[in-house]
């Protein structure tokens, strides 16, 4: 499954910004670029071309939070 419309990238990289904010409390606009998803065996390969952008803040959270 590729997902190439620009609309159905802008909807998934909605949901994404959507899901970090709610789930993980990042503000981030997220750029998706392209979506790849490759199914084999009941096992998902997922290819994801994004860009995304922050705060300096934000970026600092991140970080400090992953434990770097």
């Amino acid at each position: 499954m590729k997902i190439g419309s620009n609309l159905m990238k802008m909807v998934v990289a909605k949901l994404v910004k959507k899901l970090l904010k709610d789930k993980l409390g990042y503000e981030i606009d997220i750029l998706l670029d392209e979506f790849q998803a490759t199914i084999i065996d009941g096992k998902a390969h997922v290819h994801l071309n994004v860009d995304a952008e922050m705060s300096k803040d934000e970026l600092m959270k991140l970080i400090k939070n992953a434990g770097l």
